[in-house]
C-alpha cells in the first residue's frame, strides 16, 4: 500500500463553483466548471494562463478532440470545438429546432457523437462528421428509454461505440451502419443507472452505476439469442474497496477523507489490487471529487474537486527527488466546506 505526496495545487475558484472535469490535452490540463468556464492549466504548477469564459448556458461536458482542441457542450444543446492555442471556438455543432441538454460527448477521428438526456420521452444519441457540420450524420432515437450519460468509441475500432444510460442499460453501436436496429450490435442490461461505461479492453465493456454496483461484459457480435450474462460481476463496489463512492475507472500507461487509486488486474479472472492501492491523504477534504486523470506520462495523478480546486498528486518514491522544491510554496490545507442552500444545489451541474 502506497500513499501519493500533493505536490502542487490551484489557486481557488469563487465560493461554490464547482469543477466539472479535468482533462490531459497535449502539454496542458484543460477543465470545466460550474461558471461555463473552461481554464487551461500548467500541468506542473496548475498555475491557469488561459480561459475561455461564457462557454454555455450551462456546460456539462469536456472531450479531447484532436491536438490542441477540444469539445464541450452543455444545457443549451450546443457542441463546440474550443481552440486551446487562440481560446475561441473553431466550430459549432446544433440541430436546427430541438436543443436537448447534451450529457455524454465523444469523438474519434473526424466523428462526434453527442448524448442527450430524455426529452418529449425521447433521448437521442446524435453522430456528425465535424467536416460536415450543417446537418447530423446520423440518429439513434429508439435504443435509449432515458438520459445517455456516457459515450466512448473503442479505441482501434472507429465505429464501434458503447453508450450508457440511465435506463440501466449499455449498448453496443457500429456508427458506420445508418438504420437503428441493425447498428445495434449488444444490449447489456446492467439492471442499475449507468454513471460509467466504456471499454476495459478489446473484447470487454464495463458497467458501473450510480449506486457503485460494476460487472464487465464481454462483446460476442451479433448474436443476441441471449442476454449477455457478465464475465465478471463485483457488485456493489463501496464495501469491497471500503470507500464511500467510485469517482471514475480511468487507465494509465504508465487519516480524514482519503482518495483511493485501486488498481484492477487481469489474471485468470479481473480482481481490484488492494496491496497496491494508492492513497491520496486528505483529497479534497470533505468536498467530494468530480474528476481525476493522468498526465500523459503516467507519473502525475490530477483531481478536481467541489472546492474549487485541482491538485496534483504524485506517489511518494516519484517526489522524492522534488521534495525541497515542493516544500518552499505548497500547502495542503483542508478546504472550507459549504453550508449550500437548497437552491444552490438545484444550479449545480449534478445530473444525477
Amino acid at each position: 500500500m502506497k500513499t501519493a505526496r500533493c505536490v502542487a495545487i490551484s489557486a481557488p475558484l469563487n465560493p461554490d463553483t464547482y469543477i466539472y472535469k479535468i482533462l490531459p490535452i497535449s502539454t496542458d490540463l484543460v477543465s470545466i466548471s460550474s461558471d461555463d468556464s473552461l481554464r487551461i492549466l500548467d500541468p506542473l504548477t496548475l498555475e491557469v494562463y488561459g480561459s475561455v469564459h461564457g462557454l454555455h448556458d450551462g456546460v456539462t461536458c469536456l472531450s479531447g478532440f484532436r491536438d490542441r482542441l477540444v469539445l464541450t457542450a452543455g444545457r443549451d444543446g450546443l457542441v463546440k470545438c474550443i481552440d486551446l492555442r487562440i481560446r475561441s471556438t473553431a466550430f459549432e455543432l446544433s440541430e436546427a429546432e430541438k436543443k436537448p441538454t447534451i450529457l455524454s460527448t465523444a469523438c474519434q477521428e473526424h466523428l462526434v457523437v453527442t448524448g442527450t438526456e430524455l426529452k418529449d420521452s425521447q433521448a437521442t444519441i446524435t453522430v456528425w462528421d465535424s467536416r460536415v457540420s450543417k446537418k447530423p450524420l446520423l440518429q439513434y432515437v429508439e435504443s435509449h428509454s432515458d438520459d445517455i450519460t456516457d459515450l466512448c468509441f473503442h479505441p482501434s475500432r472507429p465505429s464501434s461505440l458503447v453508450s450508457g444510460s440511465t435506463d440501466g442499460l449499455v449498448n453496443l453501436f457500429d456508427t458506420s451502419v445508418t438504420d437503428e436496429d441493425d447498428a445495434l450490435i449488444q444490449v447489456f442490461n446492467h439492471g442499475s443507472s449507468i454513471s460509467h461505461s466504456g471499454f476495459l479492453s478489446d473484447h470487454e465493456i464495463y458497467a458501473l452505476s450510480h449506486d457503485e454496483i460494476f460487472s464487465i461484459y464481454g462483446t460476442t457480435g451479433y448474436d443476441q439469442a441471449e442476454a449477455p450474462i457478465p464475465t465478471c460481476a463485483l457488485g456493489d463496489l463501496r464495501p469491497h474497496l471500503q470507500c464511500e463512492y467510485v469517482v471514475d475507472l480511468i487507465s494509465s500507461e504508465s487519516t480524514g477523507p482519503v482518495l483511493d487509486i485501486i488498481p484492477l488486474h487481469h489474471g485468470s479472472d479481473w480482481t481490484f489490487e488492494l496491496a497496491n492501492t494508492l492513497h491520496l491523504p486528505h483529497s479534497h477534504g470533505e468536498e467530494i471529487v468530480r474528476s481525476l486523470c493522468f498526465s500523459r506520462d503516467g507519473n502525475t495523478i490530477f483531481t478536481a474537486g467541489e472546492d474549487g480546486l485541482i491538485k496534483a498528486w504524485r506517489s511518494s518514491e516519484q517526489s522524492a527527488d522534488t521534495t525541497k522544491a515542493n516544500d518552499s510554496g505548497i500547502t495542503d490545507k483542508k478546504p472550507k466546506k459549504h453550508n449550500h442552500s437548497d437552491k444552490d444545489k438545484r444550479a449545480r451541474f449534478n445530473p444525477y
